[in-house]
């Protein structure tokens, strides 16, 4: 899959992020598309990091356009999670679903973390900290088969 089209769907993944509602069941946690995306193009660019790298920034320079946190905050944690991820390829097996969970869980982590350090600790956030974190997870893996199924579908229509 081309960088091009993961920056599109992160641009989307953005828009769709800012535009639902709170969960006021859950202190008005707001459901977020983009650290599994990141966690997708880490895992899946992994010959290419400064395309990954870019896709991580372009997402988090989005999060940030259509939200609270200060301009460049989530692009940095975003870009830091995804060389993490980088940094680790040699050991990581993408198509294994703990895996996408794990990188979820830690790119969503490393964006709460940065922040909750702007916005300050509490046991409410930290309580938000851990439920985003394995929303990330849960979701990860479907938006790696949602991007699988994307390629499979962009090499048809290629051929």
């Amino acid at each position: 899959m081309t960088i091009t089209v993961l920056i599109v769907l992160s641009l989307l993944a953005a828009a769709l992020q800012a535009a639902l509602p709170t969960a006021w069941w859950l202190g008005g946690l707001r459901l977020e598309l983009l650290p599994a995306l990141v966690a997708c193009g880490a895992l899946t660019l992994p010959r290419h990091p400064v395309s990954g790298l870019a896709l991580a920034v372009v997402a988090g320079l989005a999060h940030d356009a259509l939200s609270a946190t200060p301009f460049g905050l989530t692009a940095l944690a975003y870009g830091t999670a995804a060389a993490a991820i980088f940094l680790l390829d040699e050991i990581l097996d993408p198509d294994l679903p703990w895996v996408q969970m794990m990188a979820g869980a830690v790119v969503a982590a490393i964006a709460a973390v940065a922040a909750r350090t702007v916005l300050g600790f509490s046991a409410g956030a930290v309580g938000k900290l851990v439920v985003l974190a394995l929303i990330s997870a849960v979701l990860t893996p479907f938006v790696y088969l949602l991007l699988g199924c994307c390629r499979h579908w962009l090499k048809s229509v290629d051929a």
